[in-house]
């Protein structure tokens, strides 16, 4: 068995929002960065565990999506700081850490749990893995974290005219090195 440990600065983690309703063009679908990760993998042949720790402080607006591309300069400082405020304060009330526990048979799926203040969800995830050499081994998958099984309220703009879809895409790139 060996265990690994997460490299926050060769790591990325990102979440991407996407509106729907009536006036959704009126909207932004956003990037979210998470710029601090911590975490941690022990493996056992091809089974494996994972931890990773995601500070709710550490969550940032990338910028606005067009289409995939990231637009960092779509939004106003002002606008920026609000969307902010309300993931941290409403969105995601009393969470500092977003918990993701993981565990996996083999190194292509991920049996995944999130959880928040507000509640849990599982899902699956699938990975794709390669050595990044030195031992160190790259970790990169997209899955789909709902936010009604979170437990997270329904994020609405003004008198219902649009809403965030219940369907976050999270994607993530993560390399791990072995523990020193």
């Amino acid at each position: 068995m060996s265990e690994l440990h997460l490299d926050p600065n060769a790591s990325r983690l990102t979440i991407h929002t996407r509106a729907v309703g009536m006036l959704a063009r009126l909207a932004h679908d956003l990037e979210i960065t998470a710029s601090e990760l911590r975490g941690r993998a022990r493996l056992d042949g091809e089974s494996w565990t994972a931890e990773l720790e995601v500070p709710v402080a550490k969550l940032s607006v990338a910028g606005v999506l067009r289409g995939d591309r990231v637009d960092p300069d779509a939004l106003s400082a002002g606008d920026r700081g609000d969307i902010e405020r309300r993931l941290r304060g409403e969105v995601l009330a009393g969470t500092e850490i977003v918990a993701v526990r993981a565990s996996g048979a083999a190194r292509d799926r991920a049996e995944v749990r999130v959880q928040v203040a507000s509640g849990s969800a599982s899902l699956v995830a699938r990975l794709s893995s390669r050595d990044r050499g030195d031992g160190a081994i790259g970790v990169t998958g997209t899955c789909q974290l709902s936010m009604a099984a979170l437990g997270v309220r329904e994020v609405k703009g003004p008198l219902g005219a649009f809403k965030v879809r219940d369907e976050l895409d999270v994607l993530f790139d993560l390399t791990l090195r072995p523990a020193s």
